[in-house]
């Protein structure tokens, strides 16, 4: 990685305060689905633990346990955590074995044809479609309280009482019930074959959508409805029995690692409280390497301070390493983090299917979604297939964060926009990214100042801000919307100025616009626009609150602001293999062309460099007025639905 250490160069110049387990073992524990295996064992090889639980019950710092492959019908509740990177706990998969925590039991309580509540037609407030099976069949069964471990999933609603601002954002925003309806699902999921069905709100519905299930108010009454109308006696019907697999029985452990291990079907809520599958509970110092998470009603992993009502003196610095993981179908966030995420690693994840709960509007949706992010690392993460909400988004009181080298395609949904930087004064800086397609969110009454989302770089309530070297295609929004935000957010002292932005050698083509400024007092430079790509009859604008006060080609926002001094136009095509993850770019200035091909599966190894020669003084000016409407069908390509 020597070759990309300028990848870890932090926006005050210093560079990104790595470390790692430096931990010489001194005893490992084993775990085993072997005939032989007992907790009432020693733990060795020989005679190991049955349960990865007992293993967590007598780890001490310096030591490990390691996991054979198997499926583990536990929540594992780490009693103590390490004392440094010297001396750190582990928990391992043993090598080359698939370790399974899992979340789901199997139902064995029997159906029945005849159920108690309609399951056919229209209702008169809210439908998913106008279109039902009369002939739909339907089957109910009912859980008895010992199904679950602890808590019920099925009779807790998604969201609670919202504690960043109160549950009143749901009712400004989205004035419609029917817009309440993901907000109110419950929180249990149900599986057929190993594939989740989809939750309906009104018991009619299920004829509407193949594939569903009902919950009853108690959360002991359900009513499913397979895709094919079959009978479930002939499937393998599972249901999420707890709402999480891993974390410790006490807040603030340090020095865990949790290394190849599998987190499967979990009915956890959204956030406020912030309770992952996998969980470090308020810790400091943890290393969460090579793991898989997926099917998790709410998140997949949580690595910070679980709640802003939690006393802020009590708040470790969280210094986490958070690496090579897949986070898959996270029903809100993949990866968050409210408190002190000081010091975070955030490297290779991949993060694909998540955001499909459309609860955008509880704004805490996201990829991932960490707050109070200082001195710190996001790069070579890829971000697939999201939902609704942004791919990355780091909230409040950010400062020296660089957010780089990370690959982005198709965000269905997006009330703001793709990566997102929220109330940060303090610079950070966000770099060589890739963004590819990306919708606006028409759901809401009031767009929040945010023109209707679906950007690429999106700020609100921020200033000092740098977004260069980006490429953004494909975008219902602007490549770049840096909003002026609200005045009344305090951050370092004094509220948004839209001030001291910078927004440099970007690629923007096939957008709503190439990028929006909230005051004059902003730089941009040394861009590359495509000529004639963007929904409106502009590139450039400048505005406030939804009102716009400038609106500027290329050529206009040289002569007025003396931005893109050299910044270009020209005409731009592009490719994009999305199962090759390949992306063909072909630049062309008169009978010029070229045409550069970037490995998306490799974010760290982007290059603008030969883009950049290309155009190094090359008379684009002809192209600096061509303006007209693209070809892109705007609204359409991500139409919001409300079910897959």
């Amino acid at each position: 990685m020597n070759q990309y250490k300028d990848h870890a160069i932090l926006p005050d110049g210093s560079e990104f305060a790595f470390w790692d387990c430096e931990t010489k073992f001194t005893k490992t524990y084993y775990v085993s689905k072997a005939a032989n295996a007992s907790d009432d064992n020693p733990g060795t090889k020989e005679a190991p633990f049955a349960t990865i639980n007992k293993a967590a019950q007598v780890l001490m710092p310096g030591e490990r346990v390691e996991i054979g492959g198997g499926v583990y019908d536990e929540f594992v509740r780490p009693k103590r955590g390490g004392n440094g990177p010297d001396s750190m706990i582990s928990y391992e998969a043993a090598p080359g074995e698939e370790v399974i925590l899992t979340g789901a039991k199997e139902y064995k309580n029997g159906f029945t044809s005849e159920c108690e509540y309609n399951t056919i037609g229209l209702g008169a407030y809210y439908n998913y479609t106008l279109d039902y099976s009369e002939n739909a069949k339907c089957w109910q069964g009912s859980f008895e309280r010992d199904d679950f471990d602890k808590i019920n999933p099925f009779a807790m609603t998604n969201c609670a009482s919202q504690p960043y601002g109160g549950c009143e954002f749901w009712f400004e925003y989205l004035p419609f019930e029917k817009d309440w309806q993901p907000f109110l699902k419950r929180r249990g999921l149900i599986m057929v074959d190993g594939e989740p069905l989809w939750q309906v709100n009104f018991s009619n519905q299920l004829s509407q959508v193949p594939g569903s299930y009902w919950v009853e108010d108690s959360g002991y009454k359900f009513i499913i409805r397979l895709k094919d109308d079959g009978d479930p006696k002939d499937h393998k019907i599972t249901y999420t029995c707890r709402d999480q697999l891993f974390a410790p029985a006490v807040a603030g452990l340090g020095y865990v690692r949790v290394k190849g291990l599998s987190f499967k079907y979990v009915g956890n809520g959204c956030p406020g409280s912030q309770k992952g599958a996998l969980s470090a509970y308020c810790g400091h110092h943890w290393i969460l390497e090579d793991n898989k998470v997926d099917w998790a009603n709410g998140l997949g992993i949580d690595i910070g301070n679980e709640s802003p009502m939690r006393r802020r003196e009590t708040q470790e610095p969280t210094h986490m390493i958070v690496r090579r993981n897949r986070v898959s179908h996270c029903g809100v966030c993949g990866i968050a983090g409210v408190g002190k995420n000081y010091g975070i690693l955030l490297e290779g994840n991949i993060l694909d299917g998540n955001c499909w709960h459309d609860i955008e509007y509880n704004y805490e949706s996201g990829a991932i979604k960490v707050h109070g992010v200082h001195d710190s690392l996001i790069r070579y993460n890829i971000v697939l297939n999201n939902g609704y909400g942004p791919a990355l988004w780091t909230d409040f009181g950010n400062a020296n964060e660089r957010i780089c080298y990370n690959t982005i395609i198709d965000c269905k949904s997006m009330v703001m926009g793709a990566i997102f930087i929220e109330a940060s004064d303090i610079p950070c800086r966000t770099d060589h990214n890739v963004i590819i397609n990306g919708g606006a969110d028409p759901t809401g009454s009031k767009p929040q100042r945010t023109s209707g989302g679906g950007h690429g770089f999106y700020e609100h309530d921020s200033d000092n801000l740098i977004t260069d070297s980006n490429i953004m295609l494909g975008l219902d929004g602007a490549g770049v919307f840096l909003n002026y935000g609200d005045p009344v957010r305090i951050c370092n002292g004094h509220g948004p100025m839209g001030w001291n932005h910078k927004v440099m050698n970007n690629i923007i083509a096939d957008c709503g616009r190439a990028y929006v400024m909230p005051t004059e007092h902003n730089e941009a430079d040394g861009n590359i626009l495509g000529a004639g790509s963007f929904g409106e009859r502009y590139t450039i604008s400048v505005e406030r609150d939804n009102q716009v006060y400038e609106k500027l080609d290329m050529r206009a926002a040289r002569q007025f602001h003396g931005w893109e001094q050299s910044g270009k136009m020209c005409d731009i095509d592009y490719k994009l293999d999305k199962d090759a993850m390949k992306l063909s770019m072909t630049f062309t200035v008169g009978e010029d062309k070229l045409t550069e091909v970037y490995d998306l599966a490799k974010p760290e190894a982007l290059n603008l460099a030969p883009v950049q020669a290309f155009f190094d003084g090359r008379d684009c000016s002809a192209y600096d007025v061509h303006l007209r409407f693209n070809k892109r069908s705007f609204k359409t390509a991500f139409a919001k639905k409300k079910f897959d």
